[in-house]
């Protein structure tokens, strides 16, 4: 027969039992899954711990999402934000070395969707090591990424809440230059041969919430070539041009052959542009679109204090 204290014993081991299940210490760790931009299930155990990360704008959503100190590898194009520059680099984020990759010893390795990476994709699985390959070329895009790495993460508050703070970001930026006359644009993305942006680009986007109307948003390509004849016929009121130093994105144009016959070229009224914060869609994306609407109308610059 079982002494009363042993009746006791046993309750109380099995109310604790009972109270670490509830508080959820217990039970076993759930398999995560998601689907990548290439269509492929990629199942983890548990939410990884160690990425590389070889997509700039995505170890920016990383950090964001709180989850930077996962982050153990990443390309030498990864600059944002600043405390990345700690974390050891493996080269090239196109066609990566999988032994610089497989050295880090990550449990995921995030790379860019496109043909240039599936051959590093199929080695480092094969190696072992899980591969989630990425798009992200537009705003839906971002939305979709941001909600699959919380997901994956077990950040599905922090992306809600980074989600909502970019969304409204840029509502701002377009309500503030809803009331606005469209500056029409061309965007300068680079020479010889002449490339601009199109419909396809988040950028047709940006430039539209800023208060600007794309002068070849008509085609659909997002990095068409155009010919310097259409550019003079369609006649922009002012040329982007992405860089960092401003002086030297304003000669560009001006030093091309045959360019004084664009408007825009010849009265002076190039635009420069930080290409680090509008070229990378991400979680900056609303301080780029603020960016371009003061470049595009200096009249929404705050009025300097007496």
């Amino acid at each position: 027969m079982i002494s009363l204290a042993g009746r006791v014993s046993a309750a109380l081991a099995a109310l604790a039992a009972s109270a670490l299940l509830g508080a959820g210490t217990l039970p076993a760790q759930q398999e995560v899954r998601v689907e990548d931009d290439l269509g492929r299930t990629v199942r983890f155990p548990a939410p990884p711990a160690r990425i590389v990360s070889l997509v700039p704008s995505v170890t920016e959503i990383l950090y964001a999402l709180g989850a930077g100190e996962r982050v153990v590898g990443r390309s030498a194009w990864d600059d944002e934000p600043p405390a990345v520059l700690s974390v050891p680099s493996v080269g090239d984020a196109l066609r990566p070395d999988p032994e610089r990759v497989l050295a880090r010893h990550p449990d995921l390795v995030i790379l860019h969707a496109g043909p240039d990476n599936a051959g590093a994709a199929e080695r480092l699985a094969r190696l072992g090591a899980p591969t989630l390959a990425v798009r992200i070329d537009d705003l839906d895009d971002l939305d979709r990424t941001v909600r699959r790495l919380g997901g994956l993460l077990g950040r599905e508050e922090e992306a809600r809440a980074l989600r909502d703070r970019i969304f409204s970001e840029l509502a701002e930026v377009r309500a503030a230059t809803a009331g606005l006359s469209r500056v029409s644009v061309y965007y300068d993305v680079a020479w010889p041969p002449a490339i601009t942006i199109g419909a396809g680009s988040y950028l047709d986007d940006l430039i539209s919430i800023a208060g600007g109307r794309n002068v070849f948003g008509d085609l659909s390509a997002p990095s068409p070539h155009v010919a310097l004849e259409a550019i003079v016929v369609r006649d922009p009121e002012v040329i982007v041009v992405p860089g960092g130093d401003a002086a030297g994105a304003s000669a560009g144009p001006r030093d091309r052959p045959g360019w004084q016959a664009v408007g825009a070229v010849a009265r002076g009224d190039l635009i420069p542009i930080d290409a680090g914060l509008v070229h990378r869609l991400g979680p900056r994306v609303g301080a780029a679109a603020r960016a371009l609407a003061l470049a595009l109308h200096p009249e929404l610059a705050p009025e300097p204090r007496p």
